[in-house]
């Protein structure tokens, strides 16, 4: 088992992991929808204001209090996909060393051009009203927005490597230089995407971010099927074990489906209507009980090992773990490059996710229609995401599956910590 990490295929996954944490415009992807979790969260507070005094009969979906309550949903979750064309291209734009505001706000100008044209229609009363059609700026437009905010990045960044834009005198204010050097790249940037724009509207008439949509639906769909998931989970927790983020990398690929998912039953919910699960929904369980690997159990059965070490590391990891935050006990066991421990790791989650698939299909879990991004203690974020209680069983599975998993793992690496400490003190 020592040698595990040392073979040419677990090499290999690592130097893979390793290209996609280390690549500036998935790294970008990345930080870009972490600075826009404030606003996913305000979304989904704001939508649980909303909703919680329907149950209790105090108002329907359809009286002004619940609508004026939702704005703040609406405007945060259903603009999401304009929020993030920002952040990614501003994070995108800030690691090549460019001026970050300016590419940003030309991301986002690109982004609405192509998902968000102005249409004029007729109101009952034979009046016209012109607006902007936001149908794809929540999280159907997801795609859309880091595909356009990576290229226009990308692309402005060639033009300034080649000096393809309009320089100013010194004497000019450092703003207007910036304004006038961006113009170049933003004009090839329109003309580029709002010609794509309008060949899928003309042609295929439907607009681009639906287009992409259905052309992802193939790969998306196998990726985010249940056997698709769980190979994700899989990658994720493997590329942990070798100290890679691997949530952050397999989040990327699978947030637009997730997104889209939770926008889909947010939408359900507020119409009084029954929520679908689909199979991208088993990823949270994945650390939803100590963090990724559901390490919790770990650091539970820890404070009671007769290893220093291990009972040292259970101390420090264990308020962490009881707010899903998995690097203490990760980093200090360790797990990552540590076969012993790294097999229950990753195979735990999965046996999880796999229980788990058939409590939503007997009914017993709900799907999420909110998410609910702060690191809350166990239990609380699976019943924000549903208000549901049964779907705090869900963590409560995890540590079960955990507890059994990690247990005879943790006793052969507590033995060999106990020989080493036990030949150390010899050796004093």
């Amino acid at each position: 088992m020592g040698n595990l990490y040392e073979s040419k295929a677990m090499q290999k996954v690592r130097q893979i992991g390793e290209k996609f944490a280390g690549n500036k415009a998935i790294a970008s992807v990345s930080a870009g929808m972490m600075v826009a979790m404030g606003i996913i969260l305000i979304g989904a507070v704001a939508q649980l204001v909303a909703i919680i005094p329907t149950f209790f009969k105090l108002y329907t979906t359809e009286d002004t209090v619940y609508k004026t309550l939702m704005v703040p949903y609406d405007l945060s979750m259903g603009l999401i996909s304009v929020y993030m064309a920002f952040t990614i291209a501003y994070s995108y734009a800030k690691s090549l060393k460019m001026q970050a505001v300016t590419n940003a706000l030309n991301a986002m100008l690109v982004f609405l051009i192509v998902a968000a044209p102005i249409k004029t229609v007729e109101l009952a009363d034979g009046s016209t009203f012109t607006g902007i059609d936001n149908s794809c700026l929540g999280a159907v437009g997801m795609f859309t927005a880091i595909l356009i905010s990576l290229c226009t990045v990308k692309l402005a960044h060639f033009c300034e490597k080649r000096h393809l834009m309009i320089r100013m005198p010194d004497a000019v204010p450092k703003f207007l230089q910036d304004t006038f050097a961006s113009l170049i790249p933003l004009i090839i940037n329109i003309i580029i995407w709002h010609t794509i724009g309008s060949i899928c509207t003309g042609v295929m008439t439907i607009s681009l971010p639906y287009a992409l949509s259905y052309l992802l639906s193939a790969p998306l769909g196998a990726l985010t099927s249940v056997p698709g998931i769980i190979i994700v989970v899989f990658f994720a927790n493997l590329l942990w074990t070798f100290g890679i983020h691997g949530t952050m990398v397999v989040y990327i690929a699978i947030m637009p489906a997730l997104m889209e998912y939770i926008a889909t039953n947010g939408a359900l919910m507020s119409e009084g209507k029954a929520l679908l699960f689909v199979p991208v929904a088993l990823f949270g369980i994945m650390n939803c009980c100590g963090g990724t690997g559901n390490t919790l159990a770990l650091c539970v059965m820890g404070l009671f090992s007769k290893s220093e070490q291990i009972k040292a590391v259970s101390r420090a990891a264990i308020v962490p773990g009881i707010f899903n935050i998995n690097e203490p006990a990760t980093f200090g066991y360790p797990i990552m490059y540590n076969p012993v421990l790294a097999i229950p790791f990753i195979f735990n989650p999965l046996i999880t996710m796999f229980l788990c698939y058939f409590g939503y299909l007997a009914g017993l879990f709900k799907p999420s229609f909110t998410m609910i991004t702060a690191t809350l203690p166990v239990g609380v974020s699976p019943y924000l995401c549903t208000l549901s209680w049964t779907n705090i069983l869900i963590p409560v599975i995890a540590f079960a599956v955990a507890w059994l998993v990690y247990w005879p793992f943790f006793k052969v690496y507590e033995k060999q910590l106990m020989e080493k400490e036990a030949a150390n003190v010899e050796g004093a």
